[in-house]
């Protein structure tokens, strides 16, 4: 579908810079007065309400300094996320939902019989190594080995 738009594009730069000149001269600054606080020149505020071409980081310096830009940035409407993210995270939570906790199947005795061995197993484990390291090393002997 085709809009139709009645404004040139130097129609649109024209009416813009007549309402950045009078919201100036609302706050009663003058052209200096402006370019000072913006940091540019003089001429850059004249061509601007004049409706001539500018830098984009002049424009935003001036409607900083008039306390405009948030508007500006609200321009161009920040995007959510596309429906191929929004597909990722839906099969993302999904991976992740959690399973029902349950009891581990069989005899709940040899689970605590395991448990039991375990322990006896570490206990015998390290009066082994107690007792190696208790062992006086003897030096090694010539022709000890034949």
């Amino acid at each position: 579908m085709v809009q139709y738009n009645p404004f040139t594009d130097e129609a649109v730069l024209t009416e813009f810079g007549k309402r950045i000149a009078s919201f100036r001269l609302n706050n009663n600054w003058t052209q200096a007065d402006l370019a000072n606080k913006a940091g540019v020149s003089k001429s850059t505020v004249e061509h601007l309400e004049k409706g001539q071409s500018t830098q984009l980081l002049n424009l935003v310096k001036i409607l900083r300094a008039l306390d405009l830009l948030q508007q500006f940035v609200n321009l161009v409407p920040e995007q959510g996320p596309s429906p191929m993210e929004l597909l990722m995270q839906s099969r993302n939570l999904q991976k992740i939902k959690r399973k029902r906790a349950s009891k581990a199947r069989g005899d709940s005795s040899g689970t605590l019989q395991n448990a039991k061995n375990a322990a006896t197993s570490s206990a015998t484990n390290a009066t082994a190594t107690a007792n190696i390291a208790a062992e006086p090393k003897a030096g090694w002997v010539w022709d000890e080995d034949k």
